[in-house]
């Protein structure tokens, strides 16, 4: 028996198969592309002899026949009316009705063929029908049209049958971390000490002129004793009262080293007697002050 009657025979038991046990149920369709693992079975139709290409779906899932994998990639699809679907005529309308009418087995010169592969491998012509061959789930359908071609020159479908490699997943880099933010260090306080501004020069400590006012709140009266015990043309001897008031009322001009931040502590004093006497209205006697001398 020729290639071709061998093909014809299967297809037929194929179709008074399906005839018998009625047409399958509609699944849901299918998504494009290859599927994605080995959950499902890819399906590849080859358009390429009726003018068209070649379009990949998957049907997700366990897969019973090869018919209901072809129906649940979501290709549309019509049997013959004497086989039904046991024998496949046309795939998304191809070929058209003015070309096939698909009432009976199409001719060998005009048919869809019907391949099978597992992932990764190459193709094979099915030597069993649509209904009797049940597809591994992760492998490949296909389906390519022939056309004026010999029974054993059936094309392959164009498409390989291997799923593409999946992408690798990339993860997004981590976010900067955000830059920490610190109020700025009070200044520190100098540890220099400013210089001091020099004193304002005066004029000297002078005696005060004869006929001049004593330094208010100053009283210089005279002791008791000093008429009696201080002779005519003797030296004025001061009294203690007398001195104290005069240091108080003297301003005292304080030593700045050049050398020193701060002033340096003063010596003490020097008390000396005034070379001049104030003149008393009608007195008798002279009175010496005192004066005072800075170191």
């Amino acid at each position: 028996m020729s290639t071709r009657a061998t093909r014809l025979a299967i297809a037929i038991a194929v179709a008074a198969a399906s005839v018998l046990l009625g047409p399958s149920p509609a699944a849901a369709a299918g998504s494009a592309g290859y599927c994605p693992d080995a959950a499902g079975v890819t399906v590849v139709v080859d358009f390429k002899e009726l003018g068209g290409g070649t379009v990949v779906r998957c049907a997700p899932g366990d897969q019973a026949t090869g018919l209901a994998a072809l129906k649940a990639a979501g290709f549309q699809i019509a049997g013959t009316l004497r086989w039904g679907e046991g024998f496949i005529c046309r795939i998304e309308g191809k070929p058209s009705a003015s070309t096939e009418k698909c009432v009976d087995t199409p001719p060998a010169s005009a048919y869809w063929s019907y391949w099978h592969a597992p992932n990764g491998g190459s193709w094979t012509y099915s030597d069993k029908g649509v209904l009797n061959r049940k597809p591994p789930s992760g492998s490949f359908e296909g389906w390519s049209f022939s056309l004026n071609r010999n029974a054993d020159k059936a094309p392959r479908p164009a498409v390989a049958p291997a799923r593409p490699a999946p992408a690798p997943r990339t993860t997004p880099p981590a976010p900067p971390p955000a830059p920490r933010t610190s109020a700025p260090a009070p200044p520190r306080p100098s540890s220099a000490v400013p210089p001091l501004a020099p004193p304002t020069a005066g004029p000297p400590n002078a005696p005060p002129a004869a006929g001049s006012t004593p330094p208010a709140g100053v009283t210089l009266t005279p002791p008791a004793s000093a008429t009696s015990a201080t002779p005519p043309g003797s030296p004025p001897v001061p009294t203690i009262a007398a001195t104290a008031l005069l240091l108080a009322a003297a301003p005292v001009t304080p030593s700045i080293h050049p050398t020193d931040s701060y002033p340096r502590p003063r010596s003490p004093p020097r008390v000396t007697p005034a070379a001049s006497c104030w003149a008393l209205w009608r007195g008798c006697y002279c009175w010496s002050h005192w004066q005072v001398a800075g170191s």
